[in-house]
């Protein structure tokens, strides 16, 4: 009876012993870099304005880390009754530091996806024939992109950046008009030469700020 007691109670010490180490092992690989997690707002374009979070890993000697950004934005409240205007854009990739560990300059490589989505009421067709349609704009675009930037101070950070979409925007917003009697008809909201090309080319340029803990 004694000696099955011990074989119990040494059971226990080697499994709150696997337990610890297990807990160090985590401890280190999460805390060794200090200040891993960041959390802030970028302001910019495609992005408008959104929050930020990046973690840096344990990896490559602490200089590699995730980044994610995600904007939500509504202008309803400025519309009139029955209008609509949201744009939703999303971007996640990694970020390498060049010189030191999870600050200072880096590049990044990542996947954005930008949603604009509009609903127009009262509109007139082209030829002034029809009134009373309904327009819905619905523009859509991903792409691969790459990033510059350059994480600048500790627990209170700056952020700038400036990239580029290898898909660039449309030239061109053209918004699907419904009328009462059913018949349909597509009309330019925005032109070509009306969008800047420092838009359409594909430009991605952001300013952020933040936390680091």
């Amino acid at each position: 009876m004694k000696n099955k007691r011990i074989k119990i109670l040494k059971k226990r010490i080697s499994f709150r012993m696997v337990l610890v180490v297990l807990a160090l092992c985590t401890s280190s690989i999460i805390f060794s870099q200090e200040k891993p997690f960041r959390i802030g707002v970028k302001i910019g374009f495609p992005n408008v304005l959104g929050g930020n979070i990046e973690y840096v890993l344990p990896l490559l000697d602490n200089k590699l880390s995730i980044s994610l950004d995600y904007s939500s934005l509504k202008a309803d409240s400025y519309l009139e009754e029955g209008e609509t205007a949201k744009v939703n854009y999303f971007l996640g990739g990694l970020n390498y530091y060049f010189s030191k560990e999870g600050k200072g300059l880096y590049g990044g490589l990542s996947y954005g996806a930008f949603k604009g989505e509009g609903t127009a009421v009262d509109v007139y067709s082209n030829d002034d024939t029809k009134m009373d349609g309904v327009g819905k704009i619905d523009l859509t675009n991903n792409s691969m992109n790459v990033l510059i930037g350059a994480k600048l101070g500790g627990l209170f950070y700056f952020r700038p950046e400036i990239g580029f979409a290898f898909s660039g925007f449309p030239k061109n917003i053209d918004m699907n008009v419904t009328f009462p009697d059913g018949s349909t008809e597509i009309q330019s909201v925005v032109d070509a030469e009306d969008i800047p090309s420092i838009v359409s080319s594909g430009l991605i340029f952001n300013i952020g700020f933040g936390f680091a803990f």
